[in-house]
């Protein structure tokens, strides 16, 4: 037994008890040599099948191996009867001398004959070259007979010229003498063969055929004689030149088909110096004008390719003399250092040179052949110093950019701060939405003049300007840094003009600040945002130096700023976007999306700083009348019908009027309609906020709900603030949006039964929950708190149970009802002092 399987029986039975086990163990055993000594007989068995096989194989090769020495016997019986024939040996001397003297005879004649033999061959060149030189229609009736003649002439020098390696040097002289006639011969012939060549495509153009066909079967010829050359020599099968048939022999190679490939070259190189010597006073014309060259390329894919043999690539090798003169040419421009518009037109004319050869390649001729020319590698800048140069002509465009966008600010600043004329007028098509007096959604097109910044085009003009450029390009990576940093450009003007809004805002307010008014009527200067020595006093100062503060048309240039923002926005969005997005790959479609994206929130963010900067103006005028809420004299209002003086509110429904008619003559209708939606919020608000600070901290008095007295009456001066703000100013909003009007007026109706219910404890919480938060469902509990602090009969701690029970209702309320779609924001961030 093995001494591992000795090691496993004594780690199985290591103690006493383990030998119960044993039967266990034996049983285990026994099929575990059952299972090796079933695995054991396969591998026995396939070994000897493969000892088998290769016995039968051996035993076939020791047959094929008796055979072999069978024939080889046989030919040696034949060669031994053979060379026992008698007189073998004379016999073949005589037929050496036989061989010897006939090759001496026609040495003689051809000797004697060559000078007549070579003027014959000149004369016929000569013609056959001054016909076609003259007429490319002319199928070269003598060519086949004219190289036919000539390569016996040429083989009969190869044979004088090896053949004198071994005389003396007085015959070699004698040898160059006799054969120096025949190097014009052969120029005369290579001048044809080159004039042919030139020819190639315009014969075929022309229909001549038997032109390519010939020079084909001549290059042809030629090739497989310089191949049988080459195999002799690498061979060295030696042969005996005294006895050689020098008429069919040839003994030194003669590269015609490397003499057809470099005047094929020679000829198009020729054809691209002519079109760059005509354009040698701008260079960079020559891109604007290879048509002829893509015409070429094509003539030959599609034409002449088909003609010559497919192991010439006559298609590939051409293509690749134009891309060398091409690649070339660029290179020593880029040497040049040109300036940024003509490396994107270099690098313009690379894609599309591209494009053109992968067209080539995707469109099958008629034999389906294909060009084997990869385009993508066929850059003519290379693509390494293609990808510098287009890094560099990025930064000199981004760096143009930056500095156009530099100047564009400054003029921009200079022109909104001067304000010497009103914003230019742009005739602005628009379809808004509204409802019929069925309540039935309509359309309406309206055509408006309305108010833009000066040259508002400029920066989209640029942005077309300069991405169409890079698009032309075929370079997505140049169209999407352009674009973001176009982008970036642009979200820079935004912040520019958001420093513009707070300055301008401020000088505007250090002058017509309106906020002494509620001053007066407070008890505490806390409140107010402006220090009282920050305010002008306007009778101190004559108009110019109110002028130079702030000078006159703020609102209207506000409102050309949003119209700006607003009109450019949906043009990059409706325009822009789509039409580069269709220029690039996927790839950077989505950078190109995001670069627009970019613009938007902070040309939304500038929008938001225009309408509250006029909101804030407007509401600024309102000041003077909103001053008096909740005072004496605003109860008083009710009296004014018997007097000139009109009520206060009638006062701020002729003020907003005047502001938002003229604003709805020159503002886009969204401008307009989230204006005033806003100006809406913020009114209502400042109305409420106004009056419970004049009552806490000003000469208002506590409301008294008890009190119905005439002209005291809390709830007939909200019902006719309300009557009036809202018959005055709807005339102003579209029957849709008059709507949000209503709503909003709301929150002042509502006031007249907060202030004045019976067991406010009870009411207010119900009222809460089934009216206010119906109408304003993020309303703002200070809202109530308010209202309740202005009630005469309601203390602190009663007001605090109140809010707090108020709290939970609206958690529970946002719980149970989703928002609506349209949220009327009056209330939302509602505070008071």
């Amino acid at each position: 037994m093995s001494e591992g399987a000795l090691n496993r029986i004594s780690n199985l039975i290591s103690i006493e008890d383990d030998l119960n086990k044993i039967s266990q163990l034996r049983t285990q055993f026994l099929k575990e040599k059952s299972t090796i000594d079933s695995k054991l007989n396969n591998v026995t068995k396939l070994q000897i099948d493969s000892i088998i096989s290769n016995l039968n194989k051996l035993n076939t090769s020791s047959e094929k191996l008796t055979t072999i020495k069978s024939e080889i016997n046989k030919v040696n019986s034949i060669h031994g009867d053979s060379v026992l024939i008698e007189g073998y040996e004379d016999v073949m001397k005589m037929t050496k001398v036989n061989q010897y003297f006939n090759q001496v005879n026609h040495l003689v004649d051809d000797i004697t004959n060559f000078r007549r033999n070579l003027d014959n061959i000149n004369a016929l060149i000569d013609n056959e070259l001054d016909i076609i030189t003259n007429d490319i229609t002319y199928p070269l009736s003598n060519m086949l007979k004219i190289h036919y003649n000539l390569t016996q002439v040429r083989n009969f020098q190869d044979y004088l010229e090896t053949y004198s390696q071994s005389l003396s040097d007085d015959m070699k002289s004698i040898i160059i003498r006799i054969l120096s006639p025949l190097r014009k011969t052969i120029k005369l012939f290579d001048d044809l063969l080159k004039e042919i060549i030139i020819s190639l495509t315009e014969a075929v153009k022309e229909g001549n055929l038997q032109l390519v066909l010939k020079l084909i079967k001549i290059i042809d010829y030629e090739t497989n004689e310089d191949l049988k050359v080459l195999l002799k020599n690498n061979l060295d099968l030696k042969e005996n030149v005294l006895t050689v048939n020098y008429g069919m022999k040839r003994l030194v190679k003669r590269n015609y088909k490397k003499f057809f490939y470099d005047k094929l070259e020679e000829s198009l190189i020729e054809t691209f110096d002519l079109c760059i010597n005509h354009y040698s006073q701008d260079r960079m014309l020559v891109y604007d004008n290879l048509e002829w060259l893509e015409d070429e390329i094509l003539f030959v894919n599609d034409t002449l390719s088909l003609l010559f043999p497919e192991s010439w690539e006559i298609n590939n090798f051409i293509q690749n003399v134009y891309y060398n003169k091409l690649h070339n040419f660029t290179m020593d421009i880029i040497k040049t250092d040109p300036p940024a518009e003509d490396l994107l037109r270099i690098l313009s004319y690379d894609t599309h040179y591209n494009k053109f050869l992968l067209a080539l390649q995707t469109v099958e001729t008629s034999d389906k052949r294909k060009s084997v020319i990869k385009p993508q590698n066929k850059s003519i800048i290379g693509e390494d110093l293609k990808n510098v140069v287009l890094d560099d002509y990025l930064k000199v465009i981004l760096q143009k950019m930056e500095e156009w966008n530099e100047n564009l600010i400054q003029t921009e600043t200079r022109t909104f701060n001067q304000r010497e004329g009103p914003p230019d007028l742009y005739n602005y098509h628009q379809v808004i939405d509204d409802e019929d007096i069925n309540d039935q959604p309509v359309m309406l097109d309206i055509e408006t003049n309305v108010y833009v910044l000066p040259d508002f085009k400029t920066p989209l003009t640029m942005l077309k300007e300069q991405a169409d450029v890079a698009a032309d390009s075929g370079y997505g990576k140049i169209l999407v840094g352009v674009i973001e940093h176009w982008s970036h450009c642009y979200i820079k003007r935004i912040v520019n003009y958001q420093e513009i809004i707070d300055e301008e805002f401020d000088n505007y307010m250090s002058i017509y600040n309106n906020e002494r008014f509620l001053i007066n009527e407070s008890k505490t200067r806390r409140l107010f945002r402006r220090r009282q020595k920050d305010i002008v006093n306007l009778d101190e100062m004559t108009q110019e130096q109110l002028s130079a503060i702030s000078k006159e048309g703020l609102i209207e240039y506000l409102a050309a700023l949003g119209n700006t923002f607003e009109i450019n926005t949906d043009r990059l969005q409706d325009r822009f976007l789509p039409t580069y997005k269709e220029k690039v790959h996927s790839n950077y479609q989505l950078k190109i999306e995001q670069a627009f994206e970019d613009t938007v929130t902070p040309s939304t963010e500038l929008n938001a700083q225009v309408i509250r900067a006029i909101v804030d103006i407007i509401i600024n005028d309102l000041y003077p009348a909103l001053s008096k809420l909740f005072t004496k004299s605003w109860y008083e209002d009710n009296q004014s019908q018997f007097s000139d003086v009109q009520p206060m509110a009638a006062r701020i429904v002729e003020t907003i009027g005047e502001y938002m008619e003229e604003f709805r003559g020159y503002t886009t209708y969204d401008i307009y309609s989230v204006t005033f939606n806003v100006l809406l919020d913020s009114f209502i608000s400042s109305y409420i906020r106004i009056g419970y600070e004049n009552i806490l901290h000003g000469d208002g008095k506590k409301i008294d709900p008890s009190n119905t007295k005439k002209f005291k009456s809390f709830n007939d001066a909200i019902g006719r603030d309300v009557t009036i703000l809202y018959g005055g100013l709807e005339s102003l909003f579209t029957r849709k949006d008059s709507g949000y009007l209503l709503n909003s007026l709301r929150a002042i109706e509502f006031l007249s039964d907060l202030a004045t219910c019976e067991q406010p404890m009870e009411f207010i919480p119900q009222m809460w929950e089934n009216e206010i938060l119906g109408s304003f469902y993020y309303c703002s509990v200070e809202y109530i708190r308010g209202i309740c602090l202005c009630r005469k009969d309601m203390d602190k701690n009663e007001v605090n149970l109140l809010i707090n029970s108020l709290i939970k209702i609206q958690k529970t309320y946002h719980q149970q009802v989703q928002p609506p779609l349209m949220v009327t924001g009056t209330l939302n961030d509602f505070t008071f002092n």
